[in-house]
């Protein structure tokens, strides 16, 4: 990796640059043993979501999907039966990803995920990143820093008035979290 690439990296993520918004549901939460069952991308410009320039996938589960997994994000075993195989999509979705930096909730979980099943077969993730959740505490901490910000996705939401949609769903929170994300850029909250 050449010097330039690897600080470029480390550069954050401008509200004006265009993002790919990402979210995962998974079988679990460990990145070493679960499953992702489906994910969900939309590329935002500046304040636009572009829902026609967007990817929402579910993938055959290779394992037994767990109770408690299916009371979280409601994909039950037929409901993946018919779903894409990770490691036939995953060269395509990086491809269509380009070099754009990943926005999300919590993005380091989903990042973990993709970099573990892109390494496995032989493909680099390792893309620049910006998390919602830590914009949101950062502002709340230097306006209110008398006070602990609820970083919980529902409050994050409340206050920058976006009404979630599909909770859960890989697509809604991606969706969800671009309205977040565009808020969070126009200074609210």
């Amino acid at each position: 990796m050449k010097w330039p690439k690897l600080f470029d990296r480390l550069r954050p993520v401008g509200f004006d640059e265009t993002v790919v918004v990402l979210d995962l549901e998974t079988s679990g939460l460990d990145p070493r043993t679960d499953e992702i069952l489906s994910l969900a991308a939309v590329r935002v410009r500046g304040s636009l979501i572009e829902l026609h320039d967007r990817v929402s996938v579910r993938f055959r589960a290779g394992s037994v999907v767990k109770a408690e997994s299916i009371r979280h994000h409601r994909l039950r075993p037929q409901d993946l039966h018919d779903g894409a195989e990770l490691s036939a999509f995953l060269p395509e979705f990086l491809g269509w990803l380009g070099n754009d930096p990943v926005v999300g909730y919590a993005i380091a979980f989903d990042v973990a995920f993709l970099r573990r099943d892109s390494k496995a077969l032989g493909l680099a993730f390792s893309p620049r990143t910006s998390d919602v959740r830590e914009i949101y505490a950062a502002r709340m901490q230097r306006r209110h820093p008398e006070r602990t910000p609820d970083l919980k996705f529902e409050a994050i939401c409340q206050a920058a008035r976006v009404t979630p949609m599909g909770r859960h769903d890989a697509l809604g929170d991606a969706v969800t979290t671009a309205l977040v994300w565009i808020a969070l850029g126009l200074g609210k909250p």
